[in-house]
């Protein structure tokens, strides 16, 4: 019996496991980040969802032979200020197969598909790879496409694999997520044999708790680290908190900048911006923790779409603890702090910085 089946037949590799878990809490103890009840509760709760995800993604449907698009970002898994009007998909390849996606377009306002080798965000590696977005495809009239992934060049939809190719992460960015058509899409393996799926082996638990262990760390560590730099700097926008971790892992449209809130009871950030010419743009709060706050039951997050412009094409926006009765306004869910994030997204970018004031509320309620 080799080491490591060795590990999984005797336990070892679950108490290992149980072991990174315990680490991975240390990232929410760690000094700098809040202490507050709230604040300590949703970073432990983040470590689950964390762990719920990569789990998913790696354990359930990790194999690289038979892949599956996964949703492993959503409502209740959040990893690094995500978007909330984004539709994520997942799925583990590996660069030395060929691979095919097709499906439906569906009524997204811009739709990218990014590879990467090794882990990929939070489990490291040489950040985001080859990029396809919709303006280098070939669409049909009625919406249906297929991409092939593959190192040798192929044909009409082409994404390009490298040997390390491990993962490719699919955005589809809606104006009105719940109530537009999602993309309806599809993966398989090129010259996969049918046949009844194998069984689970010893090396592949090992690995994927492995896997799992230091996911939940890393991306915690990732999220809790950028903000408590940005905390530095409350209540304004400031390129200085960019961290070279987050940076290489994002779409190369998609131009990203955050401020740190912190906020008395009686008090409002006002964040006033003029969004530059693109295709999609949005503003979300997060909690310390860079989790995007509860967006289904408060409003957490606008876009282009739902945000009212002045007619000089400027926008302000509300950050407050209560409905101050404006347009734009941004509720904290209950959050003294936390953070705020802008993208502007599509080709070639002029990239602006939101300025920022902290007001008493009274004035707002007039």
């Amino acid at each position: 019996m080799d080491e490591i089946t060795q590990k999984v037949v005797d336990g070892t590799a679950w108490r290992e496991f149980c072991d990174m878990l315990a680490d991975a809490g240390e990232v929410i103890l760690a000094d700098g980040n809040p202490d507050s009840p709230l604040d300590r509760a949703e970073g432990f709760r983040m470590l689950t969802r964390l762990l719920r995800g990569a789990l998913e993604s790696k354990l359930e449907y990790g194999r690289a032979t038979e892949p599956v698009l996964v949703r492993a970002c959503h409502e209740t898994v959040k990893i690094v200020g995500e978007n909330p009007d984004n539709h994520y998909l997942g799925a583990s390849l590996d660069g030395q197969y060929d691979y095919r996606i097709w499906g439906t377009r569906g009524d997204a306002k811009w739709i990218s598909f990014n590879l990467f080798s090794a882990g990929g965000f939070g489990g490291g590696g040489p950040g985001t790879g080859a990029t396809m977005h919709e303006e280098q495809m070939h669409i049909e009239a009625d919406g249906t496409f297929e991409l092939i992934i593959s190192q040798r060049e192929h044909p009409g939809n082409w994404l390009q694999s490298e040997a390390d190719t491990r993962s490719i992460a699919i955005r589809q960015t809606f104006l009105d997520r719940p109530n537009q058509r999602h993309a309806e899409l599809h993966i398989e393996r090129i010259g996969a044999k049918a046949g009844a799926r194998e069984p689970l082996t010893a090396e592949e638990l090992y690995l994927s708790l492995l896997y799992a262990g230091f996911y939940v760390k890393g991306v915690a560590e990732i999220g809790a680290g950028w903000a408590t730099r940005q905390s530095q700097w409350p209540n304004v926008f400031t390129d200085e908190a960019e961290l070279p971790e987050t940076d290489k892992f994002k779409d190369p449209q998609i131009k990203w900048h955050q401020g740190y809130f912190d906020l008395a009871d009686d008090e409002a950030l006002v964040v006033e911006v003029t969004p530059p010419e693109c295709e999609y743009w949005m503003i979300a709060l997060h909690n310390h923790w860079m989790e995007t706050l509860d967006y289904v039951n408060h409003q957490a997050t606008l876009n282009c779409h739902s945000a009212r412009l002045e007619a000089d094409g400027s926008v302000r926006f509300v950050i407050a603890h209560r409905d101050p009765g404006v347009a734009n306004w941004l509720d904290t869910a209950g959050h003294q702090r936390g953070t705020v994030g802008v993208r502007w997204v599509g080709r070639d970018v002029t990239d602006v910085l939101p300025s920022t004031r902290v007001v008493k509320l009274a004035e707002l309620l007039g």
